[in-house]
């Protein structure tokens, strides 16, 4: 995750909530940027062994049970306004399965506070396009998945799409230094609503 100045990567771990949290595995410090892993020794491979049973990680963030709007707020917001000002800026959910990765970036839509990173970045870039009425910008939206190596147009069954087999799809740099999937899909969102269809179409 970018940070606005420095351009250092920032990191941020969101715990699961769970109601057995592993207080005995993971201890959580008081700074909130800080834990401390701390796992038993393995018995099967005997009593003297270098196996390594505790770690430390200091993060930017310890996000301990985080509403999805304490985790934008904390993690996206800036990254999305800074966009609206030229710089570019990635969000990136990495974890093992069943981590939460889904839910934190895209949420459910059955109860409008368990919306995720996703649908908050699309209300908040039309919300401040509207507060910026001195520029004129347009919304291209496109949605990839990268699975097994191979690249797939999420949108290619909107009517008019034409798709493209994943084989042909690949990644090229033009004149001016942007990096593109050639191949895929570019839609235009003239507002929030449009955005929020093509992101429930490619979740589909």
């Amino acid at each position: 995750m970018l940070q606005e100045g420095n351009g250092r990567v920032k990191v941020f771990a969101r715990i699961r909530p769970t109601a057995r949290f592993a207080q005995d595995m993971i201890e959580l410090l008081p700074d909130g940027k800080s834990l401390n892993i701390h796992c038993k020794k393995d018995l099967r491979r005997g009593y003297i062994n270098n196996q390594i049973l505790d770690w430390s990680f200091h993060l930017d963030r310890v996000l301990h049970n985080a509403s999805q709007s304490d985790v934008y707020d904390e993690c996206a917001k800036s990254i999305v306004s800074k966009g609206l000002d030229g710089y570019n800026g990635t969000i990136l959910a990495y974890g093992q399965t069943g981590a939460g990765k889904t839910f934190t970036m895209t949420g459910s839509t059955e109860k409008f506070q368990h919306r995720g990173l996703i649908p908050r970045a699309i209300q908040q870039v039309y919300r401040e396009i509207r507060e910026r009425p001195e520029h004129a910008v347009t919304i291209r939206i496109s949605y990839l998945e990268i699975y097994n190596e191979h690249m797939f147009d999420l949108l290619c069954t909107l009517p008019g799409a034409i798709s493209t087999d994943p084989a042909l799809m690949t990644v090229t740099e033009d004149d001016d230094g942007y990096t593109r999937v050639k191949g895929l899909g570019v839609h235009q969102a003239n507002s929030e609503e449009e955005a929020l269809n093509l992101l429930f179409e490619g979740e589909d």
